[in-house]
């Protein structure tokens, strides 16, 4: 019994085949000109957009109506996270392919959004013939990652990582709770939030607290 192996001829009828089909998009961002502009740019590829969608609610019951091929979802949303979204979709669909489509460029958030099951991670400012070149491999089974998100994640990968609790800690700083009522609100010592504030400004890298919030936020590391 003989094998036959894939030629190139083979891989650029495949690639041929992918370019001819009309794919059915789904587009979630809370900005009305972003959806727009999105539309008539994968429409000009002709794609087929199925829906758009503001908020994450409208994003969950529209994806489970019109099951698209694709899509493509902003990181934040007026009442919950893309993540979130996207965690509650794979959850009823985990064929579902997602791609990220934000300018959100925190390490944790394209990390989170990664190894949370998306299937690419681009940033806005892309132009339209990379986005439908980026859609179009997803739909084939492959992923995407815009260079800056590429970067951005390897930077994460190889960042000292913040625990939970230092992620708590950073968070009620951010609330503006000073160490003692940190210390009361976890039923620690004053000290013991003393050494968690330490090791968050070493692994940022932060001078302060003020600038570990910012740097946090910057990265995706807080919900703000």
């Amino acid at each position: 019994m003989s094998i036959r192996h894939n030629t190139s001829e083979d891989n650029i009828l495949v690639q041929d085949r992918v370019k001819s089909v009309s794919l059915r998009i789904m587009i979630v961002d809370d900005h009305p000109m972003v959806r727009e502009g999105l539309a008539g740019i994968l429409e000009r590829q002709e794609m087929v957009i199925v829906g758009v969608a503001a908020t994450g609610r409208q994003a969950i019951e529209m994806f489970a109506q019109y099951l698209p091929d694709i899509l493509l979802l902003d990181l934040r949303l007026p009442d919950q996270s893309g993540i979130k979204v996207m965690r509650k979709i794979l959850a009823d669909r985990p064929d579902a392919k997602i791609i990220f489509l934000s300018s959100s460029q925190g390490d944790a958030s394209i990390f989170d959004a990664i190894s949370n099951g998306a299937s690419g991670y681009l940033v806005k400012g892309i132009d339209g013939a990379t986005l439908g070149e980026s859609i179009r491999r997803v739909w084939a089974g492959g992923r995407c990652l815009s260079p800056e998100a590429a970067e951005k994640l390897s930077q994460h990968v190889a960042s000292k990582k913040l625990s939970e609790r230092e992620i708590e800690v950073l968070q009620l700083i951010s609330k503006g709770n000073s160490n003692k009522e940190i210390a009361r609100l976890l039923f620690v010592t004053e000290d013991t939030i003393k050494m968690h504030v330490k090791k968050i400004l070493g692994k940022l890298p932060a001078n302060d607290r003020t600038q570990a919030v910012v740097i946090a936020i910057q990265r995706g590391l807080l919900d703000v």
